[in-house]
């Protein structure tokens, strides 16, 4: 499909619109300012977070609320003069699903169960690839901290094992830039955010520590991430440059909300049978759920939790198995017995949990030290989502938690955020930026940007039934690299 000037006009003018949208949520505060700095280009790099991924795709209506898009109309506010801020835009509904060719974006089926998943839509389509410059957004969504600097032909990444054709979506032309490095610095901006290294763990916990079987290993991490600001910081001498560290997978929807479901349903006197960490046979592992820190169960898992119990072997089929694991007895109760247990690719044990916690530590030692020594300044979103976690968070008159929908933080993976959940994101950057600079940039007005589908946004929490095959492109931009 390719889209008319008529649209992309009207696009633009949204984004315009969006821009003036977002007001500042303390009109009685700073006047607004950049103290004195020049900001005439601000570029953005980073994953899915980055891009306005959200709800299992890429879609214009989402991108247009990326949190540097957000970003980039709080600063035009300030006084900055970025101009209109470029992005790969995706028409809706989004970006295919490899598997089925079909829009991969989730949204509200049905409101029994509720049923959430993709509609089964023909996907939309690039909007503005002739731009004739690099965008503005950088994000990649499945880039890990090794893509910043590596310039190896884009077109490599869209065929297997990445199979991730985002990559030409927004880097392009290998004209404008062989690498996310070299595509920034050609832009020669005066602010830069960069928020990559969460999939470097992401895709080991998401997949239950199954693909990847483990997350970058420090040592590896520690170099790229040094040579990544390091490089940035010798081509951008007198840029200012905002890192965002990693937050903690345990404290995202994707681990926290198939769980408390299966608890409430095991039988009386019955435990949940699973495999641990690289297991593939039977298992005498089990848990109720209920305990202190449990396993976790993915949101993947979704599609199986009311086969609990039942004599069936759908994960085995649905996954391709061409043979059933030794030891694995299908005609067993599913996830109740040793012979036919909850597969490991679906939980996050307890080593697997210490494994990404320890990761996610580890690394975001590494950008501290490293902001420290490039004078960048970092933005603590592991403190932060960990807070939300543990305390909810209260903005524009508007209360968010961690819980899945009903939190109204995260869309409708489970991962990434909201629209107003990018809102919120944008204003964590922009206090760190205000608090470090000197500068007085408006916050977003979380409450003027759209919320998740009412009222599942509202209440008690949310325990949906996703079809089974719907997080295959998730899984292909956290996969094999």
């Amino acid at each position: 499909m390719k889209l008319t000037k008529p649209v992309i006009v009207a696009l633009s003018l949204a984004i315009t619109l969006l821009y003036g949208g977002c007001k500042n949520t303390a009109p009685n505060g700073p006047v607004a300012g950049l103290g004195g700095a020049t900001v005439a280009k601000y570029v953005a790099v980073g994953n899915s977070l980055t891009a306005g991924y959200q709800s299992n795709g890429l879609f214009a209506s989402a991108q247009a609320y990326s949190f540097p898009n957000l970003i980039a109309g709080q600063l035009t506010q300030a006084g900055g003069n970025v101009g209109t801020f470029q992005q790969p835009l995706y028409s809706d509904p989004g970006t295919p699903d490899a598997a089925t060719g079909k829009a991969s974006r989730y949204e509200l089926i049905s409101w029994v169960g509720p049923v959430i998943g993709p509609r089964g839509l023909t996907p939309g389509s690039p909007v503005n690839t002739a731009l004739p410059r690099p965008y503005d957004n950088l994000g990649v969504p499945g880039a890990v901290i090794f893509d910043f600097l590596d310039s190896a032909s884009f077109a490599s990444k869209a065929i297997a094992p990445r199979s991730n054709p985002l990559f030409l979506l927004v880097l392009r032309d290998p004209a404008l830039g062989k690498s996310i490095f070299q595509q920034a610095v050609a832009l020669r901006p005066d602010l830069v955010t960069f928020w990559l290294g969460n999939n470097d763990v992401l895709g080991y916990a998401t997949s239950g520590g199954v693909s990847p079987s483990a997350p970058t290993s420090t040592p590896i991490f520690t170099a790229l991430y040094t040579q990544a600001i390091g490089t940035l910081r010798a081509a951008l001498p007198n840029a200012k440059i905002v890192v965002a560290n990693i937050p903690d997978v345990r404290s995202i929807p994707f681990f926290n909300t198939v769980g408390p479901k299966i608890a409430a349903s095991l039988p009386a006197g019955y435990y949940l049978r699973y495999q641990m960490h690289g297991n593939t046979s039977l298992a005498f592992d089990s848990t109720r759920l209920s305990e202190p820190n449990p396993p976790l169960i993915t949101l993947t898992g979704s599609p199986y939790a009311s086969l609990i119990g039942h004599p069936t072997g759908k994960w085995y089929r649905d996954h391709s198995y061409p043979a059933l694991p030794p030891g694995i007895d299908t005609t067993k109760p599913f996830g109740l017995h040793p012979q036919n247990p909850w597969p490991d690719a679906l939980v996050l044990d307890a080593t697997e949990q210490t494994t990404a916690g320890t990761s996610v530590q580890a690394f975001n030692t590494v950008i501290a030290g490293v902001a420290a020594t490039n004078k960048a300044v970092v933005v603590d979103i592991n403190g932060f989502f960990n807070a939300v976690k543990a305390n909810g968070y209260r903005t524009s008159g508007m209360v968010f938690t961690a819980d899945y929908i009903s939190g109204g933080l995260f869309s409708f993976d489970g991962v990434h955020p909201s629209d107003q959940g990018s809102g919120v994101v944008a204003n964590q950057f922009i206090s760190a930026m205000n608090s470090s600079f000197g500068w007085s940039i408006p916050l977003v007005d979380v409450s003027a940007l759209p919320a998740l589908t009412v009222p599942l946004s509202k209440g008690s929490k949310v325990y949906p039934v996703i079809p089974e095959g719907a997080f295959s492109q998730l899984e292909t931009l956290w996969g094999a690299r």
